[in-house]
C-alpha cells in the first residue's frame, strides 16, 4: 500500500493562513493580459489555457493539494493530495461587457481579488475574461500567499508561458493518483515530536564558549536590534493607514524599463533605488493635490527574495524585508534618489535585511495557537496604537525581459497585485518584463476613491524623472507638474454598487476555445505527482 503523505508547511506560511480575515484575504496574483489572435496556425491562444495548465499541471504538484489541519490546532497545517481535485472550479471564464476598456477590466479585477479562496480547496484560482477591446484576452490568477512568494508565483507562471509563438511540447503523462493523507492521530503525534526543539538546544550546548561568540558575531543578528528599532519607531500615518473594509480598488501603470536605466546612470544607485525615489515623488504629489499634510518620509516595507536559483519552482515563502524610509518633501529628482540610495546601503551594511529572515525563521517554533493569536494582534493594532508602523508595502519583482507565449498569443502587459491588511489600504506589487515596469496598485475601494489620480502621479513622475536624467546637467531643475496646481474636491466613493453584468460562473475553457465545460474524465485526467 502506498504510505500516507503529507508535508508540514513552513512557520511564516502557516501565519499567513491565521492572520487572514474576511475583509482581508491574503492572496496574491497578477492579471496577465493577451493578444487575441495566436501567431502560429491553429494556436489555441490565451482561451486554450485550461488545456495548456492540464497538460503541465504536474510540474506544479502543490496545485493538486489542499491543507489539512491537525486536531485542536497543535502544530501547523499540512499539505495533502486533494482526492476530489476538479480542474473546472479552478479555470473560470468570464466575459466583460461594452466596452471592455481597460476601467472595466479593472473594476471586475477588483470584485475577483476582494473575495477569497476556499481554505478547503487548494489555493488557487484562474479566470479567463473575454470581451476586451482590440479582441484580447486576459487572465486573472490569485494565490494564496501561504502557497508562494511573489518570486516562485512569477516562476511558475513561465511554466503555463512559452517563450516561442509555438507551444513547447509536452508528453502525455500518466493518470495522476494522489496519495492517501494521514490519520488525524497520526498526524497528531508527529506534530507532537516535531515541535520539541532538544536537538537544535544539544548542538548550541556543544558549542564552545569562543565558538559560540563567534557564531553570534558572524550571523544576522547583528542587525536585529536596528530591524527591530525601524519596526518599533512610530512612524506618521497617511489618509490609507486606517482599519480596512472588504471592498478592493486597483490600478496599472505601464512604464519603460529603460527610463528608469537611465536615471541609474545619471544619478547613482540601483533600479530598485529609482523605482522607490518616483514612487516616493508621485505619493508627494498625490498629498499635496488632495491637500493632505505631507510628511517628512514615507514608510516603506520592502520584502526581498532570498530565493537563490537553485530554489527556483519550489513553493513557499523564502523572503526577507526592510524597512525604508522614502523622503516625501519637495526635492531634485537627483536628491531623491541619493537619499534612497543611502538609505538602501545603510540598511545592507547593518544587514537588517537578513536579520529578517532570521526573525521571520522564529515562526518555524511557534506553536499554531501562538500563530493565531499573532494574527489576531495585528488586526488589533489601531486599537491600542494611534500610529503606524509602516505607510505601504512595495515589492519589486525582477521578471523576463524576452515576449513569452501561450498557445501563440503573446503577453503583452502584466498588473501584479499584493494583498492589503490591517491598517495598510493601499500597496503596492511591481514586476518588469519585456522591456518595461508594471506597477499594479491594490487599495481599500472606500479608503482611496482617487486611486487613478496616484496611477496618474506615479506615470507623470518616472517621465519627469527620466526627463531630468537626460536633459543637459545646466538646464535640469526640480518637476513642477503638481507644484503649481491649486488642490481640488477630494473624490467621494461611489455610493451605490456597479452591476457590471459579468458571468463569473465556475466555467473552465473547453479545449477548442469555447464556452462548455471540460469533460468530467478531461478534468480528472491530470497527471501523476512524480
Amino acid at each position: 500500500m502506498t504510505r500516507p503523505y503529507f508535508e508540514p508547511l513552513a512557520g511564516i506560511d502557516t501565519w499567513f493562513l491565521y492572520a487572514e480575515r474576511h475583509e482581508a484575504p491574503l492572496h496574491i496574483g497578477a492579471t496577465y493580459i493577451f493578444e487575441g489572435t495566436p501567431r502560429v496556425k491553429g494556436g489555441r491562444g490565451a482561451l486554450g489555457l485550461a488545456r495548456t495548465i492540464e497538460e503541465r499541471l504536474h510540474l506544479v504538484p502543490r496545485y493538486r493539494q489542499k491543507l489539512m489541519w491537525p486536531p485542536g490546532g497543535i502544530g501547523n497545517p499540512v499539505w495533502v493530495d486533494y482526492a476530489d481535485f476538479d480542474l473546472s472550479y479552478h479555470v473560470r471564464r468570464a466575459a466583460l461587457p461594452s466596452p471592455g476598456d481597460d476601467d472595466t477590466l479593472r473594476d471586475y479585477v477588483a470584485r475577483v481579488f476582494a473575495r477569497p479562496l476556499d481554505l478547503n480547496k487548494p489555493l488557487w484560482e484562474v479566470t479567463i475574461v473575454e470581451g476586451l477591446t482590440g479582441g484580447r484576452i486576459a487572465v486573472v490568477n490569485k494565490v494564496h500567499h501561504a502557497m508562494v512568494d511573489g518570486i516562485s508565483t512569477v516562476d511558475l507562471a513561465t511554466l503555463l508561458l512559452d517563450v516561442e509563438p509555438e507551444p513547447a511540447p509536452y508528453p502525455r503523462p500518466p493518470k495522476w493518483k494522489p496519495r492517501p493523507a494521514p490519520k488525524r492521530n497520526d498526524l497528531l503525534a508527529h506534530m507532537t515530536r516535531s515541535m520539541s526543539p532538544l536537538e537544535v538546544v544539544k548542538d548550541i550546548v556543544k558549542l564552545q564558549p569562543r565558538e559560540l561568540l563567534e557564531a553570534v558575531l558572524r550571523s544576522p543578528w547583528t542587525g536585529g536590534l536596528q530591524l527591530a528599532l525601524s519596526w518599533l519607531r512610530p512612524g506618521t500615518p497617511l489618509f490609507f493607514n486606517q482599519p480596512i473594509g472588504p471592498h478592493r480598488r486597483v490600478q496599472s501603470v505601464k512604464v519603460p524599463l529603460q527610463w528608469f536605466k537611465d536615471v541609474k546612470t545619471a544619478f547613482g544607485g540601483t533600479v530598485n533605488d529609482v523605482v522607490l525615489a518616483v514612487i516616493g515623488e508621485a505619493m508627494s504629489r498625490w498629498l499635496y493635490e488632495r491637500g493632505d499634510a505631507i510628511p517628512e518620509s514615507l514608510r516603506v516595507f520592502a520584502p526581498v527574495s532570498v530565493r537563490d536559483d537553485s530554489q527556483r519552482y519550489r513553493l513557499g515563502n523564502l523572503v526577507s524585508a526592510m524597512v525604508l524610509e522614502v523622503p516625501l518633501p519637495p526635492m531634485l529628482p537627483s536628491d531623491r534618489v541619493h537619499m534612497v540610495t543611502a538609505a538602501t546601503g545603510d540598511l545592507k551594511r547593518s544587514r537588517q535585511a537578513v536579520a529578517a529572515q532570521t526573525l521571520t525563521q522564529l515562526a518555524t517554533w511557534a506553536p499554531a495557537t501562538l500563530q493565531n493569536l499573532a494574527g489576531n494582534l495585528m488586526t488589533t493594532q489601531m486599537r491600542w496604537s494611534p500610529q503606524s508602523v509602516i505607510n505601504l508595502v512595495v515589492t519589486n519583482i525582477p521578471g523576463p525581459q524576452i515576449p513569452f507565449y501561450t498557445g501563440g498569443a503573446e503577453l503583452i502587459d502584466v498588473w501584479p497585485f499584493v494583498s492589503v491588511y490591517h491598517s495598510l489600504g493601499l500597496n503596492i506589487a511591481i514586476v518588469s518584463y519585456n522591456g518595461s515596469v508594471f506597477f499594479g496598485a491594490l487599495a481599500d475601494r472606500d479608503l482611496v476613491p482617487d486611486l487613478d489620480d496616484f496611477a496618474r502621479h506615479l506615470e507623470q513622475a518616472a517621465a519627469d524623472y527620466h526627463d531630468a536624467a537626460t536633459r543637459p546637467a545646466r538646464k535640469r531643475r526640480a518637476p513642477t507638474t503638481s507644484r503649481g496646481r491649486t488642490t481640488r474636491p477630494r473624490k467621494q466613493a461611489a455610493q451605490q454598487t456597479v452591476n457590471l453584468r459579468v458571468d463569473d460562473q465556475s466555467v473552465v475553457a473547453a479545449p477548442n476555445g469555447d464556452r462548455r465545460d471540460v469533460r468530467p474524465e478531461a478534468a480528472a485526467e491530470v497527471h501523476h505527482v512524480v
